[in-house]
């Protein structure tokens, strides 16, 4: 599903983005032939005036000059004087002859307007057209009269088109270069950040179907017993058994219910469901009460339960008291049963120097492997593979830790100096609350 759902919106975001960046260079493209075209049209523009005021200011115009004008420009220049034309080689060699181009000017200016009869300054521009020509050109046709004398200067300037329309094309052709180079860059980029933008909800889904497997494999093997406990109860060559098959039916029911109730706790958290009762409690009182629950259970497994408390008053905690205690009920639990008989146990209190709050329960037992330290908060995961009892699932750090989570706090696992493991609740400043402001 995340492999199709990957490809569509990496189709969906490169279309976008190609469509976008053609949008975009469509315009600059747009832009920069316009002004390539302004500025030609100027430099032409220069070029008429230039001629224009060489002929009607000098007598005498060197072919020299006017061929380099051409060969610059790229122009076809042709003058009559008062009728007679000027005889001119000129500064290159168009792709059309000379005379068609010349042919076709004289034809299609008067066309445009120009009246050679009528001894007054015209001018006239105008595009050649003509089946005949391979090029594209356009015209300036000039009519000059002299206020000396009553003769006038005809005067032709054709200019080929050519070398701009290539320039124009030239620069198409790149900017397209330019949009397909962009185009697989950002498809290249889409693919990358849809992958890592769904990276987490793959992760996620993978988690959770890993979750529920996990789940219906737990809850098999005690709705099995409980069924097969049942059925021999009510089997009459195992009925006098029935009070000891009852009994197991019920220690399975128990082992239900602690499973269902881990499992809401974690669905809970999830999902942003899970209701606390947040009030502000005293740290040192909890402590205390906590200590003094759980130390006739410590005798119980061959323990000996210790409160550390540091000589300052704890700050207060803005907790739920009821599922603090599930969280370090969790803690200590592991902590007596994983433990050899005859190691302490400690409930640790200690303020750090940076602020905030730290309660630790320290045990002596085999530790957490460093492979397992990323491992052991994972729902279903046990710290020893090896153990096949059935008193464990394999939630209680995940629960103790969505707990912690919902407390804005943080639990860590480090090593216990001499051998054993140290897990720590972990409260910043902007978590725990200063009695001081209390008072």
């Amino acid at each position: 599903m995340f492999k199709h759902l990957r490809r569509r919106l990496t189709i969906l975001f490169s279309v976008l983005t190609a469509a976008v960046l053609a949008a975009a260079l469509t315009a600059t493209c747009r832009m920069a032939q316009n002004e390539a075209v302004s500025g030609a049209d100027l430099v032409f523009a220069n070029t008429v005036s230039a001629i224009e005021d060489a002929v009607t200011e000098n007598n005498l115009v060197r072919d020299s000059w006017l061929a380099s004008q051409e060969a610059a420009g790229r122009l076809v220049l042709y003058m009559e004087d008062n009728g007679h034309p000027l005889v001119f080689s000129g500064g290159w060699t168009p792709a059309d002859e000379r005379a068609t181009l010349v042919a076709l000017a004289r034809e299609q200016a008067v066309s445009a307007g120009l009246n050679p009869d009528r001894l007054h300054r015209q001018k006239v521009n105008f595009s050649l057209n003509g089946a005949q020509l391979s090029g594209s050109y356009t015209c300036t046709a000039m009519l000059l009269p002299s206020e000396q004398t009553s003769s006038a200067v005809l005067l032709y300037i054709i200019r080929d088109m050519g070398p701009l329309h290539d320039r124009l094309w030239i620069m198409a052709w790149q900017y397209t270069a330019l949009w397909a180079a962009g185009a697989l860059i950002l498809a290249f980029l889409s693919h990358w950040m849809v992958d890592r933008a769904l990276r987490p909800t793959a992760q996620a889904m993978q988690k959770q179907r890993e979750f529920v497997a996990a789940a219906g494999h737990e809850l098999r093997s005690p709705l099995t017993v409980l069924k097969a406990s049942l059925q021999a109860a009510q089997a009459p060559e195992t009925a006098h058994l029935a009070p000891q098959f009852l009994s197991h039916a019920a220690s399975e029911v128990d082992r239900l219910s602690r499973l269902t109730e881990d499992l809401l706790i974690l669905a809970g958290g999830d999902a942003g469901v899970l209701r606390t009762s947040l009030a502000k409690i005293s740290t040192d009182t909890f402590l205390v009460e906590l200590y003094e629950r759980f130390a006739p259970v410590a005798r119980n497994h061959g323990h000996s339960l210790t409160l550390n408390l540091p000589n300052k008053p704890l700050p207060d905690l803005h907790a739920d008291a009821q599922r603090l205690e599930q969280l370090f009920a969790v803690l200590l639990n592991n902590a007596f049963e994983y433990s050899p008989a005859g190691t302490p146990v400690e409930i640790l209190a200690e303020l750090p120097p940076s602020g905030g709050l730290h309660i630790a329960v320290v045990d002596h037992g085999p530790g957490v492997p460093d492979t397992e330290k990323s491992r052991i908060f994972d729902r279903f995961a046990r710290g020893d593979r090896s153990r096949t009892d059935k008193t464990h699932f394999g939630l209680g750090l995940a629960v103790a830790s969505q707990i912690a989570s919902l407390h804005g706090a943080i639990l860590r696992v480090r090593d216990t100096p001499g051998g054993g493991a140290t897990f720590v609740v972990e409260w910043r400043n902007n978590h725990v609350l200063d009695r001081s402001s209390f008072s």
